[in-house]
Order: C-alpha cells, then structure tokens, then sequence
C-alpha cells in the first residue's frame, strides 16, 4: 500500500512537471507567434513615426510624407519638406513629430505639428548619433549609437520641456539627454513605442519587446525583424520599413 502510494504520488508530480513544461514552452511559443505583413512600400523612407491614424515618414530626398496605413494599398502623399540634413529617426510625442538628423548635419532635433497640413519645424538643440526614436507623454526615448568598435548602443532620454543645456559652447544646446538604466538589446537599431510598450529590432533581424523606463523589465525576444530597418507605433500596431522598401505591419497571434 506504502509503496503504490508512493509510486501514484511520483506519476502525479511527474504529470504535473510534464504539464508545466509543456505550459512553459507553449507560453513561449506563444510570445515568438507572430509574423509581418506587406501593406505596401515604403520607397526611399529613411525615418517613419505615427501620429492620430497616420504614418508620417520622411525620405532620403528629405520630403516629408504621410499614408493611412488601414487603405489598400497604401498611398504616401507629400506634404512638405523635413527639417533638413539627413534624418536618420522619428518619434510623436505631445501632439508634435520629433525627427533628429546624423552628426553629418551636425545631429540636431527638431519638431513640428503632427498634422496633415503645412506647418514649420522649430529647432530643439543638439541629438547626436541617434538611431531610433519612441516617445512617451512629456519625454523623448531615443536609441544612441556612436558606432565605435567595441561600444554597445544604449537608451538616452530627453524631456519635451525643461531648462536648456548650460554646455552650448560645446555644442551641447537645448534640452540635455540622460542615460537610462536599462540597455537595449545587443546591435539595436530601431525603436517605437506601442501601448506603453517598447520594440526594438536589432541588427540581428530580431524583435525585441521590453520598456526602457523600467529598469527591472527586461528585453524579450518575440520574433524576427529580417531586413527591418525602421520601426513606428500607431495605435495598436507596429509597423516597419525594410531594407527593400517594403512597409510591413507586425501581426502577434492573438490579433490573427
């Protein structure tokens, strides 16, 4: 009796362990299921952020262009000029697109409206080697990438209002950006923000969900980002630009 209880006991841990691992790894499964989808192109697109329903993107030609990316097919229409300089990232936040050029148009931040309609940029101060940008209610999260050998990107983050920086003899002007505790992942190179929660792809093409602004949430591979270059949050979606021209949108499991 002793040892048929034992015996029963022992299977009943073992289907339990057998369980929990099979939850485990269907749990894991689950959080790698997703896929991109082409919804159109995305042709010359160096930066792209959303805003209010829309896609807005500037190009290598340094036109700023806008698309409702729920039509088919996507159209992008033409609605002005970028800030100048060759932008390499774009964030919304506040109602306003933030779009930073590279250090060969000496890294500066600048801002508009998020409308369809004309409207002006107003200079913000300096944004060196950024390569990525999400934003969050009154802040600016931006991925920073010296490209140095031996130097990992890390996560600046810079407050939409504030006191200027006092080193604008070095070329530090405007509001400074910080460091945050939590790096990104290895090789990142794009960055959005959708829901409060934060995507990055990596130079790796792997997809990565995390958020920055939380020191003990870590970075959680949920997918590919194969050829992914650009990434921006609209709404409830990501979206994506590839190496190709390709305008993708990332499509988890649960919204299949």
């Amino acid at each position: 009796m002793k040892v048929t209880h034992i015996i029963r006991n022992t299977m009943s841990l073992l289907a339990a362990a057998t369980f929990a691992g099979l939850s485990g790894n269907a749990i894991a499964q689950d959080k790698a299921t997703g896929a991109w989808k082409q919804i159109g192109e995305a042709p010359g697109v160096v930066a792209m952020a959303g805003a209010e329903g829309k896609l807005f993107a500037i190009t290598g030609s340094k036109k700023l262009q806008v698309c409702d990316p729920t039509t088919t097919p996507v159209a992008w229409k033409e609605i002005g000029d970028g800030p100048g300089g060759n932008v390499v990232a774009m964030g919304v936040s506040d109602g306003k697109i933030f779009a930073s050029t590279d250090a060969r148009s000496a890294g500066r931040l600048a801002l508009r409206d998020a409308t369809t309609s004309a409207a002006s940029w107003q200079d913000q101060g300096h944004a060196w080697c950024l390569v990525g940008m999400a934003g969050a209610p009154g802040k600016m999260y931006a991925i920073c990438d010296t490209k140095e050998v031996g130097v990992d990107p890390t996560v600046m983050v810079r407050d939409n209002a504030g006191k200027a920086a006092e080193n604008a003899g070095r070329g530090l002007d405007g509001i400074p950006w910080n460091g945050v505790d939590r790096r990104p992942p290895l090789g990142a190179l794009a960055l959005a923000e959708v829901g409060g929660k934060y995507f990055i792809a990596t130079k790796e093409d792997a997809l990565y969900a995390g958020n920055p602004t939380k020191p003990d949430v870590k970075w959680e591979q949920i997918g590919d980002a194969a050829g992914v270059t650009i990434l921006a949050g609209n709404g409830s979606k990501l979206f994506a630009v590839t190496k190709s021209g390709k305008l993708m949108v990332w499509e988890s499991k649960a919204s299949k």
